[in-house]
């Protein structure tokens, strides 16, 4: 046996690295650079947020400016990705499509330095999301309007309509809650492309393949179906204890750090709240999403995590639900970009080790004999 220090599975509780970007603790709380995630969400815009995890500090209001003008003026896809696009499957998974795309982004974006490689990138990946999903249902490419914020021109961009102010608002206050959070598996990803010093459109394909999977960024799209599924309140404890009984998991509870409260899904749940008052809908998507949270409570003592609540903010919003995990991207791909400058100020190439358990000294035996 080795005498290599051991670290848990998962690297759980393991510290790999220092980071000014964002801290999540066990406590509840999630800070972005130093500012608490309920302050930024209460007075901050999404642009000041995205600023502050890029650049470490809140922007003067000629920077804040001057980084909308950047986002808007960037925006625009060249032809030549969203030729790729229609060359995709039609039944081909939206962040497949996505993953794809913004690879071909990298090999037409042109010569731009690093930052404008970068912000080229984190403007586009919104107008990536939507128009990906509308070329792969038939919908017509809309362009970004330039008189619209990051935020509102995304919802524009998926819904085909100008969202009201309110529900900019809301929006802008989920994206603000995927921006970062320190070393999740599709940031720890990104994190490991560039420390072998490939470019960022290389490590941001990457962080995409990560947040595809279920245990990451696409549990926010199987909590939409799962409550969708159950759709009656009075339906949510015996649904939840057959799927516990079944040995599923149940989608959008339980998180490796937050064990109590995860601070994101609490704000999101009383933005989801506040949308359905000022819509004039029906709460009962509010009292099935809390049913089936005290459930999970009573049955597991997990709590719900951001994407149980963000999924319903998405639905009434008139979001498609194939789009849940893109639109996370969208707004996390300032989160990758932040870890990928951060790795290269003081890089070294992440090479862990691993025990070989597997048999030895075999000899080898011609094809004809085995």
């Amino acid at each position: 046996m080795s005498q290599q220090l051991r670290a848990p599975k998962g690297l759980y509780g393991v510290v790999v690295t220092d980071t000014r970007i964002a801290k999540s603790s066990s406590d509840g709380s999630l800070v972005y650079s130093g500012y608490g995630i309920q302050d930024l969400a209460e007075n901050a815009s999404f642009d000041e947020a995205a600023f502050l995890i890029l650049e470490g500090r809140l922007p003067q209001k000629n920077e804040l400016a001057e980084f909308e003008n950047e986002l808007k003026s960037q925006a625009k896809v060249p032809e030549a990705v969203y030729q790729v696009v229609r060359n995709l499957s039609p039944t081909a998974h939206p962040m497949d499509v996505l993953r794809t795309a913004v690879s071909a982004l990298g090999a037409v974006d042109g010569p731009k330095d690093q930052r404008n490689q970068q912000l080229s990138l984190a403007s586009k990946m919104a107008t990536l999301v939507a128009n990906c999903y509308r070329i792969m249902n038939d919908q017509k490419v809309l362009e970004p309007d330039t008189s619209l914020g990051f935020s509102e021109n995304l919802l524009y961009m998926i819904t085909g309509r100008i969202p009201t102010n309110f529900e900019a608002w809301v929006f802008e206050r989920e994206l603000m809650f995927y921006l970062e959070h320190d070393l999740n598996a599709s940031s720890f990803t990104v994190r490991v492309v560039a420390s072998t010093e490939a470019d960022v459109y290389a490590a941001v394909t990457a962080g995409l393949a990560a947040l595809k999977g279920p245990l990451h960024g696409g549990a926010n799209e199987n909590a939409m179906k799962m409550l969708l599924e159950i759709a009656d309140p009075e339906k949510a404890e015996r649904t939840v204890d057959e799927m516990l009984k079944r040995g599923e998991k149940v989608p959008g509870f339980g998180h490796r750090v937050y064990k109590k409260v995860d601070p994101r899904a609490q704000l999101s749940k009383k933005l989801l709240e506040r949308l359905l008052s000022q819509e004039a809908k029906d709460n009962k998507l509010l009292k099935l999403c809390e049913k089936v949270e005290s459930t999970m409570w009573e049955r597991k003592k997990l709590p719900a995590n951001l994407d149980f609540y963000a999924a319903p903010v998405f639905y009434t919003l008139g979001i498609p639900i194939q789009l849940y995990t893109p639109i996370f991207a969208s707004s996390r791909v300032f989160g990758w970009i932040s870890h990928y400058n951060e790795q290269l100020r003081d890089n070294k190439i992440i090479r862990p080790d691993a025990e070989y358990v597997g048999p030895k000294d075999l000899k080898y035996v011609p094809i004809t004999e085995r």
